[in-house]
């Protein structure tokens, strides 16, 4: 601050800041108003990518989990020291879709809908059963059935290994998740 004379005498007053100090004042104000800002919003934007993340991973976890398990207990029929699946077992088997039966004779399924983005878990072996919802923001889906010399299966019978590949996808986050399937009866 400048001291300027009042009059001859010599008394001097404080007269505040001049506008060049104001202004500096408010320029290193918004430099650190900004610096300021970017860090919190960068910090927000990285807590809501990993709450998206969590969320997308837990889903897909869990979807695949329960895929893994009821498949694994698909009901096979024994003959001659062998047990493969036949059409009574497994009903439906496409890149989007698997119906099967279970050792206690109790009807699953999977059934992916593109769509909605939306991958179902069928209470029953047949198309009209009841579905309930395993996963949404299914970005991409398909299972995948081989014989147990790893070329592809196209008969129930050749099924040895199921394979579930799925994304899950919000906004920009992105997750894959594979599993390959052994039932435990098919030898």
């Amino acid at each position: 601050m400048r001291k300027r004379p009042l009059s001859d005498k010599g008394i001097s007053k404080t007269s505040g800041f001049t506008l060049i100090e104001v202004i500096m004042a408010i320029v290193v104000m918004a430099i650190i108003s900004v610096g300021v800002g970017s860090l919190l919003y960068q910090g927000t934007r990285s807590f809501e990518m990993m709450d998206t993340r969590r969320d997308l991973t837990g889903q897909g976890k869990l979807a695949m989990e329960r895929m893994t398990r009821e498949i694994r207990l698909t009901r096979c029929v024994s003959g001659g020291g062998a047990c493969t699946p036949s059409a009574t077992e497994i009903t439906a088997m496409t890149a989007d879709e698997i119906r099967f039966v279970k050792q206690d004779y109790e009807g699953r399924g999977f059934r992916y809908d593109a769509t909605a983005q939306t991958l179902y878990l069928r209470q029953g072996s047949t198309a009209t059963d009841p579905e309930d919802i395993l996963a949404r923001n299914v970005s991409a889906f398909a299972f995948g059935y081989f014989k147990s010399n790893g070329t592809a299966a196209t008969l129930q019978a050749q099924v040895w290994r199921v394979t579930a590949e799925m994304t899950l996808s919000s906004g920009a986050e992105s997750i894959d998740f594979k599993a390959s399937i052994y039932p435990r009866h098919f030898y």
